[in-house]
């Protein structure tokens, strides 16, 4: 019971020092964190889900590889026909390649990443969030410290220090946890105690 109480905690100290070093930004009345949200408008949040920005088509998120939003109506993508060209205000395009917001804004899907608007500027969501129409850099997330949680709640894989790697849910040394033995030709492996 002592050894799980500890893990748990060392697991939670470490998703708490990789979101504290997080400043929080403001969305209507909401903070967030922009690694976590994007705000829309000002005051309306959609989630990062497994790093993907959700968007917003009216009251709603709506993930852009299977739903469209044309006409601000979510429209789920039936991959099965061959794509057709939507508008956007008087342009044509292919939702594949171009997401629409507000009827007459387009930006690009690029590397399967649905850049999003802000003012007149068309952003990707890991590296900016907007706020009141400006950009802003998200800052790089502080690495995790060995023997420290690098898996949150959420299954997102955080960035471990260097010289570390994310093994079994937690940061290790590969050169401290694995040795290796040679014996008639044959690698062994083994953990250090």
């Amino acid at each position: 019971m002592a050894r799980f109480t500890f893990v748990l905690v060392t697991a939670l100290v470490a998703v708490f020092q990789a979101v504290a070093a997080e400043d929080t930004f403001t969305c209507g009345t909401a903070p967030y964190y922009p690694s976590q949200y994007t705000c829309f408008d000002g005051v309306f949040l959609c989630p990062k889900v497994n790093g993907l920005a959700y968007l917003r088509c009216g009251d709603a998120c709506y993930n852009h590889n299977m739903y469209t939003c044309p006409n601000n109506k979510l429209v789920l993508i039936d991959w099965s026909v061959p794509e057709r060209t939507q508008q956007c205000g008087t342009a044509p395009y292919y939702p594949s390649k171009y997401v629409c917001y507000n009827s007459n804004f387009l930006c690009p899907i690029t590397g399967g990443i649905a850049y999003q608007r802000c003012g007149q500027a068309c952003y990707s969501p890991s590296q900016y969030s907007c706020s009141n129409g400006q950009l802003k850099q998200v800052p790089a997330p502080e690495c995790v410290r060995e023997y420290s949680g690098c898996i949150r709640n959420d299954g997102l894989v955080l960035a471990c220090c260097q010289g570390l790697s994310c093994v079994a849910s937690k940061c290790r040394n590969l050169t401290n946890l694995l040795g290796r033995d040679v014996e008639d030709g044959k690698a062994k492996l083994f953990f250090d105690a």
